[in-house]
């Protein structure tokens, strides 16, 4: 009884917080003004980089809710730390890790965050899957993803499925896996920056098909066939 009272009293500890004009970070009373500095000004770095690069509207005000316990992550969204930072109901919740200076942890960051300021995107027809390789291939978070065991990965939708039934950290990696290989097979099979292109399209209405169509002069049946060919050989190799 006495651990679940101090939970729900560390929960509702009020919030402070610290803004740029792009960025609310807001923290705990009992985190540190310092510590939620340190995040703003990286997550600062990170918007003002990536609405440069996705060339997107930084009208957008990024909200942040820093969580100094896993439980209390859990408790605001539902879902486990292990997938900190989430992006979730217009709020980008990140777990504190103290090491910001890791190139790993950076990458996890940003991949956050390029899911946030993408997220518009899917009221236009961007499906998940792209946002989400996106995310993690432009932040370079896929280059630790451990290859999974060559899987039935047949279609982009497979991709959907994966990541609204990641679970665990076994799944979440397969998940990073496939979404920066995809990635990958944007820029290799049409040029370097052409992931970047697929999802600017989005910056009006369309839909997949059309896109790639307009873009790459493919349809999206042989486009699926080549990227379907493309994992098999990338998670053989590894």
């Amino acid at each position: 009884m006495i651990n679940s009272l101090l939970v729900f009293a560390a929960l509702q500890l009020p919030l402070y917080h610290v803004s740029t004009a792009n960025v609310t970070v807001y923290y705990p009373t009992n985190m540190g003004e310092s510590i939620a500095k340190n995040y703003l000004s990286a997550i600062d770095q990170i918007y003002l980089a990536d609405t440069t690069k996705f060339k997107i509207s930084s009208e957008m005000e990024l909200r942040v809710r820093l969580c100094s316990y896993a439980y209390e992550f859990f408790d605001l969204t539902g879902s486990d730390s292990i997938f900190s930072p989430l992006w979730k109901d217009g709020t980008l919740y990140v777990l504190n890790r103290g090491d910001l200076n890791d190139p790993d942890y950076r990458s996890a960051l940003e991949a956050g965050a390029i899911r946030a300021l993408l997220s518009k995107l899917r009221q236009n027809g961007a499906p998940w899957w792209l946002i989400n390789s996106a995310a993690v291939y432009e932040s370079g978070e896929n280059k630790n993803c451990m290859s999974p065991p060559i899987e039935n990965v047949e279609y982009f939708a497979d991709l959907d499925e994966r990541i609204q039934n990641a679970s665990s950290s076994t799944e979440l990696s397969s998940l990073c896996f496939y979404l920066g290989e995809t990635g990958k097979f944007f820029d290799l099979r049409f040029g370097v920056g052409a992931l970047l292109q697929l999802v600017r399209e989005f910056q009006h209405e369309t839909n997949i098909g059309d896109a790639v169509k307009k873009l790459f002069n493919v349809d999206r049946a042989q486009l699926e066939s080549d990227w379907r060919d493309f994992l098999k050989k990338e998670a053989e190799s590894k």
